[in-house]
């Protein structure tokens, strides 16, 4: 393996969601917009737009979902083309996740998608032929392509290879060769650290007279004549410009000042960010991209040695797609995630399973996973310092620093577990909770350096739509001055409220002082826990859900008990919670099927191509297997009529699957495609309802 290679991957992927969380708040601003408001952009500056820090964007979710096309092949670095766009249709639900939904003919990712559905397989999806030279040359096949750089660590013609075959599903010509810079350079960047020839790598993965290329030639030339990127941003504009160039948001120009901040800050990554942002267009895109070289290249150590730019955000993202595990994320869960990948990929050893494969476990320089103080109330504010610290040679830990805690204060730390709705994105947020009644969460560190009193309990925050600050607590433990600690907590047994964030809370007496250092965080145990259609129906958003419905009702007139209703007018819905961690438990649900070609339940999902399901299918009962494609494994003819209500269960363990109606076996069945994934319901092309789910570990 590399020196630092997942380090450098971290590194990658931070200077990644860094650029979009900079750019995002004034995207599509044009130069000197922001130059009279800023003068230069040298900071966050999401407070003065009113707008979250933390956002769902299609620069973090695309990247971070479509580089899994590699993973679940199996294939790897040889993963055609089709394969890309199978895992758009796996991760995406139309109108809500990933891409940003603009409409056919002008977001050219909803148009690939919409090839997509028609049957048209990837690269055809997101040729020239099939949408036109100016839809198929915007600018999103190089905004979600650095991933693939990273798993080709020192590899740029392999990175240009995959980008290729990754970028075609939505994009042709031009666009593509920008993709294949970018996945080149960020390649490059584990093992080149001068500038110069990273863009003479860039240059050598695509064909010599091709406008990109052009563009680098001229903007490499006019740096060295201007000695000033406000010089040669006119001279972009002019030349390559947004009014040259048709559509949307054309790659070309955005490209352009990309390789502009590349050579005007060829080893500062401040000053990289700042030049890129304060250019403007389409400012969260260029500014992910010029970060993750930038990151790569100059290395974790450095990213924050001019302005701080990880602390504010302490690595969260959201990550809405149809499979909901990664909802909420964190920077170094998602780049040992491409790292893990890219081992494969390069032949080195796996990605070590940090502290017994601990959910945080912080072992890399500067990784929160998420957790920032709770500066929301005045017994709080300003009590608490979060970092990370080195233990040791090996290991480092998340320190909680304390100072002068008495009577009426408090410390609160904590960390999202579940993704909710935000303000200031045009992107949906959905994800599946982490956390469920059954599990356990085991918390492991000591205290250093404490005097006075202090009191420590974990605490867990539901999503309650009329309470946001309801909160359930562990017991206390009570600090000792240098002494280690393990202790747990259930997880609260009411689902209807899933847990939106886990944290600590220190409280002390008499001016009391310390630092407490976690050095890890497990969840532990299986999910058990029960839903009924009423208490649904008060989660009007389906908080802890994943769900794709065309309609939705809560009772009809027949029903003698409260019945949920979800229906899907032209193709299959889901209605899922639990993640891939789960892997052998049951599910079991009273339902109907009002209306509808199928309905019943999925198991084992990894998305919507992805799971085991047991449905009503006209006169019989079916157990099928999705996978990139419908397999009825077995199938029985059955006595269930519309309307009826009918008890399902699926028992899953190891590859065994067996299938359950009113209490009778049907089938047992082999699956090792699928021994993993969430669970819920299944309604295709109609209306299915149900009263009751259940689920056991």
């Amino acid at each position: 393996m590399l020196d630092n290679y997942i380090e450098d991957v971290y590194a990658g992927v931070l200077g990644k969601v860094i650029g979009v969380y900079m750019g995002r708040p004034f995207e599509g601003a044009p130069k000197a917009k922001l130059e009279e408001r800023w003068g230069r952009v040298d900071r966050y500056v999401h407070e003065d737009c009113n707008a979250p820090l933390v956002v769902p964007d299609d620069d973090i979710t695309g990247t971070l979902t479509f580089i899994r096309a590699l993973e679940d092949s199996g294939l790897y670095e040889r993963t055609p083309a089709k394969f890309f766009g199978d895992t758009w249709l796996n991760y995406i639900i139309e109108n809500r996740s990933i891409l940003w939904w603009g409409g056919v003919g002008l977001s050219t990712e909803h148009t690939a998608f919409c090839n997509l559905l028609t049957g048209i397989a990837a690269p055809q999806s997101g040729s020239i032929e099939t949408n036109s030279q100016v839809v198929a040359e915007q600018i999103g096949a190089q905004i979600f392509i650095d991933c693939f750089g990273m798993v080709c660590p020192g590899k740029p013609e392999l990175a240009a290879e995959l980008a290729e075959k990754a970028a075609s599903v939505s994009h042709d010509g031009e666009a593509i060769y920008a993709a294949q810079v970018v996945a080149a350079m960020v390649a490059a960047a584990f093992v080149e650290k001068d500038m110069d020839k990273l863009l003479d790598v860039a240059l050598s993965v695509i064909p010599f007279d091709c406008l990109i290329a052009e563009i680098h030639k001229d903007v490499r030339a006019w740096q060295k004549l201007d000695q000033d990127w406000r010089k040669t941003y006119d001279r972009i504009d002019e030349k390559y410009g947004y009014s040259k160039y048709g559509g949307n948001c054309h790659v070309v120009p955005n490209h352009a000042i990309m390789v502009m901040a590349w050579v005007y800050a060829p080893d500062n990554f401040h000053e990289s960010q700042v030049i890129i942002n304060t250019a403007g267009w389409d400012t969260d895109c260029n500014a992910a991209n010029v970060g993750s070289v930038m990151g790569i290249k100059v290395g974790l150590a450095r990213i924050n040695e001019d302005y701080e730019f990880q602390k504010p955000f302490a690595d969260r993202v959201i990550l809405p797609t149809a499979e909901g595990s990664r909802g909420v994320s964190d920077v170094l869960k998602e780049a040992l995630i491409v790292a893990q990948i890219g081992c494969k990929i390069m032949g080195y050893e796996d990605v070590p399973s940090y502290k017994s494969g601990a959910n945080f476990h912080f072992n890399m320089p500067g990784a929160l996973h998420g957790f920032l103080t709770e500066e929301d109330s005045f017994e709080a504010k300003g009590k608490a310092v979060v970092s990370n610290v080195k233990l040791g040679d090996d290991n480092r830990a998340m320190q909680i620093s304390v100072n002068n805690l008495s009577v009426g204060t408090l410390a609160r730390v904590s960390t999202p577990v579940m993704s909710v709705s935000t303000q200031g994105s045009g992107y949906d947020v959905m994800g599946s909770a982490k956390l469920y009644p059954g599990m356990k969460v085991v918390v492991k560190g000591c205290f250093k350096n404490c005097s006075g009193a202090l009191d420590m309990r974990m605490f867990f925050r539901p999503e309650n739509l009329e309470d946001k600050s309801q909160l359930s607590f562990s017991e206390y433990i009570k600090a000792d001055e240098n002494g280690e600690f393990c202790f747990e907590c259930d997880v609260p047994e009411d689902f209807t409220k899933p847990i939106k964030d886990l944290g600590i809370e220190i409280k002390g007496l008499k001016n009391a002082s310390g630092d407490v250092i976690i050095d890890s965080v497990h969840f532990v145990g299986q999910p058990e826990f029960s839903v009924t259609a009423g208490e649904i129906a008060g989660n009007c958003k389906f908080q802890g859900w994943i769900l794709d419905k065309d309609s939705f009702r809560h009772t009809l007139s027949e029903d003698a008990e409260p019945t949920i209703y979800f229906g899907k007018n032209k193709s299959t819905g889901v209605f899922i919670t639990g993640t891939t961690n789960w892997d052998d438990y049951s599910i079991e649900a009273d339902m109907k099927v009002h209306m509808a070609t199928r309905g019943g339940l999925i198991a084992r999902y990894q998305g919507l191509k992805r799971y085991v399901a047991l449905v009503r299918n006209k006169n019989k009962i079916q157990l099928i297997k999705e996978y990139y494609g419908t397999t009825v494994l077995a199938e029985k003819e059955v006595n269930w009529q519309l309307d009826d209500v009918k008890t399902l269960k699926l028992e899953c363990c190891g590859e065994n699957i067996k299938a359950i109606f009113d209490g009778n076996v049907l089938f047992e069945e082999k699956v090792p495609q699928l021994t993993c994934g969430g669970a819920g319901l299944l309604f295709d092309r109609g209306i299915v309802g149900f009263r009751k789910l259940s689920f056991k570990g």
